[in-house]
């Protein structure tokens, strides 16, 4: 019904044009937001007297990422230093690996070991998540900013289940005041198409605005059988009440099909050429044919912001949101007798929340204080996966493999923040209070419960499996941020910032019930292993300078920080058992170098540098209680230097844009056993754009984009953990493709 609503809705604008047409990629460098004398700098970068390490791309940024970043706040940061993103679909849609898409920051991985949750943030709250169909929800035309925080974050911003490695906050493209119409159209290589319509109301007489948009984008995989597709629709509504309230309404929907990539073993990876169109079979009686191998998620998301301006000088926000997520997974595994099963992995949760905010000016000092709640339904862990044996006729139901009740996370998160500004001193800091309830595990006996849905399964479930279950876990910590900046001249500052973050791994459960039979026989309960969870804590030193002149900026950066109980598998001596616990201990330093010039008139630069260090401070011990010599080295899938570059030259109303991707080698195991070469890539950009204000047009756009265009074969994603020894599996990045966009402005 929902999918009638949104195609009527499309038929009754679409007529405004005999067509649609897509993406505006006109390539500039990307526009940055700075304080102060900088405002009108055309450059990614960070505002120049920030106290901590944040960046801003607006939708300048956003656009010059090409097609696939339309549909990833993870791929239009991609040219950030320290940001290591890979994927393993051009277009963008189903780049589906490990139930999320890979990325991390400074080496640390934002969602790793086990963590619920999403990195990415709208409007500093939470609207989507991981497991599920949270990850690709955003049609980034609507989005007019993605903030990046690196290390520390100040105590009013990177709320929600983790910010162990950083947060991406997103700001929306809130309704516009005069009515408008943007209509886009992309094709590309393996039969990619999007369609995207977005429609403003203007400011109505009412005081009353909106916005609707919709797309429709779907492509076949560029090897082996399957295909994605994908609904997106998202509605905006504002209104202005008196002088002092203001209201705004944003929802989105999403419907997503997708089809999976299949993985390489290491030996594989040894012989790269020979198997880089490695593929899911076309087979129904083949445990590796791709039907088995798809994601299928539907998505609400909700969110009210109003604000209430007190005075001239203060005003409380208040801004509830909702999140629903519902779909299978379903993939090829490998059980513990080494028989191989098609696992069903099936989610139906939600979360919710909100968060209240007063801010005020206190003679100078900008005051913030306020509060966040959240709850968020399991998974994870996963509260339901079934396990199917492939016959002649296809599947068949063999068993549940975990069976559990729908208890939920929940988070307290009272926060005060001050910044306050003298001369050319700025000094800001703040502290947050986390009161955490990590879920209760009911685990149920599914003896005699056959192949019916989860919540017919629960219906059938009368017996809890005791030595599988555990009661929830409270945390408790106090997160501190300091920072301060100094103006040295009109060109250049430097900053310094300290900020603790924070995670919680659910990997435990889903492990001990793989290995329960070994638990149970050594006398092991999971309730003993659940008491010794600690939530990871990351404390973060950052040192940085900005040089910001009208031609030239140079920002230069260096961190430090350490961890503490982070997961690692951990072999306890006194239980004689191997199992994933949050008690190692680790480090990260480097080195972040980020500039941007304009050398000559219409020739656009813009380079970005990492070293990154991400390593245990402590070995660990393998399943036979051997020591793994690990201290010092560096985690899997953490290349150590990374180089990002664009060049863009505007000839008239064209632009020529040569984007380039160094990822320096990384290993695909903590023992460095499985190397990873590095790996260019280079992408090439052609787009015309030009004022047209004719037959009711206002802009039109032409852009044709070059992916990977000297065809290189490389390794993108390694689907692996930060202490994996074995069985770690590599997917290929994808070879040379092409997209051509039009978009027009009404």
């Amino acid at each position: 019904m929902i999918k009638r609503i949104l195609m009527l809705i499309f038929s009754c604008t679409i007529f405004v044009s005999p067509s649609v047409f897509s993406e505006e990629v006109k390539i500039n460098l990307p526009e940055t937001e700075i304080e102060g004398n900088f405002e009108e700098q055309d450059f990614i970068g960070p505002m120049f007297t920030e106290t901590n390490t944040s960046i801003k791309v607006t939708e300048k940024g956003i656009t010059a990422q090409g097609p696939s970043a339309a549909m990833s706040p993870h791929k239009s940061i991609t040219l950030m230093p320290s940001v290591n993103q890979q994927s393993v679909d051009p277009s963008g849609i189903a780049d589906i690996s490990n139930y999320h898409e890979s990325f991390r920051f400074r080496g640390v991985e934002p969602t790793g070991g086990g963590n619920p949750g999403s990195p990415v943030n709208v409007k500093d709250v939470p609207i989507s998540g991981r497991p599920g169909g949270g990850m690709t929800i955003y049609d980034m035309e609507n989005f007019e900013s993605v903030s990046i925080y690196k290390g520390g974050v100040p105590a009013d911003q990177a709320f929600g289940l983790t910010n162990i490695g950083g947060k991406i906050d997103m700001d929306i493209k809130g309704p516009k005041e005069a009515f408008g119409i943007n209509l886009k159209q992309s094709l590309g290589s393996d039969s990619f198409t999007r369609s995207f319509l977005r429609v403003d109301t203007g400011l109505l007489a009412a005081g009353t605005g909106g916005f609707i948009s919709f797309s429709d984008a779907g492509g076949d995989k560029w090897k082996g059988q399957g295909e994605s597709d994908r609904i997106n629709a998202m509605l905006g509504l504002s209104q202005k009440i008196g002088e002092r309230i203001q209201v705004n309404g944003y929802a989105i929907y999403n419907d997503a099909d997708l089809n999976t990539y299949r993985s390489l073993s290491y030996s594989q990876v040894s012989s790269l050429s020979d198997y880089y169109n490695f593929e899911y079979t076309n087979s129904s009686t083949d445990y590796y044919y791709y039907g088995y191998n798809r994601s299928d998620f539907e998505d609400l998301s909700l969110l009210l912001d109003m604000e209430y301006r007190i005075s001239d000088v203060s005003k409380f926000n208040l801004k509830p949101y909702y999140w629903q997520d519902k779909g299978d997974f379903f993939e090829t595994i490998t059980i513990q007798s080494g028989a191989n099963r098609v696992r069903n992995w099936a989610i139906d949760h939600d979360m919710y929340g909100m968060l209240a905010q007063y801010s005020t000016d206190m003679q100078g000092m900008k005051v913030d204080m306020g509060y966040f709640y959240l709850k968020h339904e399991r998974p994870g862990p996963p509260t339901a996966m079934k396990l199917y044996q492939v016959t002649g006729t296809g599947l068949q139901f063999d068993r549940w493999q975990i069976l559990s009740a729908p208890t939920k996370h929940e988070q307290n998160q009272p926060f005060v923040s001050g910044k306050y500004s003298v001369g050319n001193f700025t000094l800001e800091g703040g502290l947050k209070y986390l009161d955490y309830k990590m879920p209760e595990i009911r685990t149920y006996i599914t003896t005699g419960i056959g192949d019916v849905s989860y919540k017919t399964a629960l219906g059938m479930a009368s017996t809890v499996e005791q030595n599988s279950s555990a009661r929830e876990k409270d945390f408790t910590e106090f997160l501190p941020n300091l920072g301060a900046s100094y103006i040295l001249s009109d060109s250049l500052s430097s900053y310094f910032s300290y900020g603790r973050n924070y995670g919680l791994s659910v990997q435990l459960y889903p492990y001990f019930i793989s290995q329960k039979q070994g638990f149970y026989t050594a006398g092991i309960t999971l309730q003993e292993l659940w008491n010794r969870q600690e939530l990871e804590i990351a404390d973060n030193f950052d040192l940085g300078m900005r040089y910001i002149t009208e031609r030239l900026y140079v920002v230069p950066t260096i961190y430090y920080a350490r961890h503490k109980n982070k997961l690692a598998i951990y072999y306890d001596d006194t239980l004689n058992i191997y199992f994933p616990a949050s008690n190692a201990k680790a480090e990260a330093y480097g080195f972040e170098l980020e500039a941007g010039a304009v050398p000559v008139e219409h020739l656009s630069l813009y380079g970005s540098f990492s070293y990154n260090r991400f390593n245990y401070t402590q070995d660990l011990r393998n399943s036979s209680g051997a020591i793994v010599p690990v201290d010092g080295e560096q985690v899997p899938d953490a290349p150590k230097v990374m180089f990002k570059g664009i060049a863009s030259y505007t000839l008239g109303d064209f632009t020529f844009s040569t984007i380039m991707r160094y990822t320096g080698s990384r290993y695909g195991d903590i023992v460095h056993n499985e190397k990873i070469d590095t790996a260019t890539i280079f992408d090439f950009e052609v787009g015309y754009s030009k004022e047209v204000n004719r037959f009711g047009m206002k802009k039109l756009d032409l852009s044709v984009t070059f992916n990977n265009i000297f065809d290189k074969e490389y390794i993108s994603i390694i689907n692996t953990t930060d202490y994996q020894t074995l069985g770690s599996t590599y997917m290929t990045g994808a070879p040379f493709t092409a997209y051509v966009s039009l978009s027009i402005s009404i």
